[in-house]
């Protein structure tokens, strides 16, 4: 949740006093501002423990953006597990009669060989890792790597994206009411 303070309002209502209904206008759009750095922020910290790619980050990632009449933003990530193959994975395609495990990397320096896996790529396209499920050939079962959200909600990477929200809204917030002083906004 990314809301402003009583200082900042009181801040942007007395530099705007003289133009009506121009505080609540600039307060939501630098916390909209900060709601989008904070999802580029948490990708990129994302990123920097796991070895996911960004899109796959910010896709699960949600706004809800700010107004004049409601001044707090929600930035929220839902999502499932993600497939294995999301992550580094060697090799990547499949590889018939493959002698030596696969192996598989989710967080950074950590991972290696998973008995039993292997990649493949089933009937609808899909390509993943997979086990079979006995001693029989069929059935096989996908492996799967943590859901965004868990990365996401890690202590440090929490505080990490707060921290940046929080400098992109004090900073957005002076540029938005320089640009309506200036008669731009």
């Amino acid at each position: 949740m990314i809301e402003v303070s009583a200082a900042q309002i009181d801040r942007a209502e007395n530099m705007l006093k003289h133009i009506p209904k121009s505080a609540p206008k600039a307060l939501a759009r630098a916390i909209n501002r900060a709601a989008d750095s904070a999802r580029t922020e948490a990708g990129r910290k994302a990123r920097e423990t796991y070895h996911i790619n960004h899109k796959d980050v910010i896709s699960t990632i949600r706004i809800d953006r700010a107004t004049s009449m409601s001044l707090a933003a929600k930035v929220t990530s839902r999502g499932n597990t993600v497939s294995l193959a999301k992550f580094r994975v060697t090799p990547k395609q499949p590889a018939p009669k493959r002698k030596i495990p696969i192996s598989v990397r989710v967080k950074r320096g950590e991972g290696g060989p998973v008995k039993r896996a292997f990649v493949a790529r089933v009937k609808n396209g899909h390509l993943g890792v997979f086990e079979r499920a006995g001693k029989r050939r069929l059935p096989i079962q996908e492996l799967y790597g943590p859901p965004v959200p868990v990365m996401l909600g890690s202590p440090t990477v929490r505080a990490w994206v707060e921290e940046k929200a929080a400098e992109t809204l004090d900073r957005r917030l002076e540029h938005e009411i320089g640009r309506i002083l200036e008669g731009n906004g």
